[in-house]
């Protein structure tokens, strides 16, 4: 029997006495966000992704890894790879800043995003590799450390999924 099927199971012979309860549109938040984002994808992993600004209209499709014929598509782990890669870059950028340290035009952060079967499901890594910054040593190592900490990235997967930064 599937993981999903497994833990929809015992839902599925509830009987509820009242209505289900949905979901509004109303979101409350710690903070008052600058931007927001929104994503919509219909079919899961074999699916298509859209975004409501248009930037992204993208077909999505399990890796061969997974034991299905793969497809040109891309899927969540290239996604989130790429968004950290970006955001990560930039904090950075206000990192060296922050520490006067010059931060090389040519960096290039690379993010391999990693799954994997957990007891339960499935779980997440991820190492970011740090190309050309023109950073060494202490100078280099105080710049990640403060990313970091500027990165919402790393502020949402931190502690959830093991996280790896090296230079290359």
């Amino acid at each position: 029997m599937s993981l999903l099927r497994t833990a929809i199971r015992p839902a599925a012979r509830l009987r509820l006495a009242a209505p289900m309860v949905t979901v509004t549109a109303v979101r409350h938040l710690s903070f008052k966000p600058i931007y927001t984002a929104e994503s919509t994808v219909k079919g899961a992993r074999n699916g298509h992704l859209t975004t409501k600004s248009g930037s992204l209209d993208v077909k999505l499709d399990m890796p061969k890894e997974f034991g299905t014929k793969g497809g040109p598509g891309t899927n969540p782990e290239e996604l989130i790879g790429g968004g950290y890669a970006a955001c990560f870059g930039g904090a950075l950028g206000v990192a060296t800043n922050e520490l006067k340290l010059k931060l090389s035009p040519e960096t290039t952060i690379t993010a391999l995003i990693s799954i994997g079967p957990k007891p339960k499901g499935f779980q997440l890594a991820a190492e970011l590799r740090v190309a050309k910054s023109g950073l060494e040593g202490a100078d280099f190592e105080k710049a990640v450390k403060l990313a970091h900490e500027i990165c919402p990235f790393t502020h949402a997967l931190q502690n959830n999924i093991e996280i790896k930064t090296v230079k290359v």
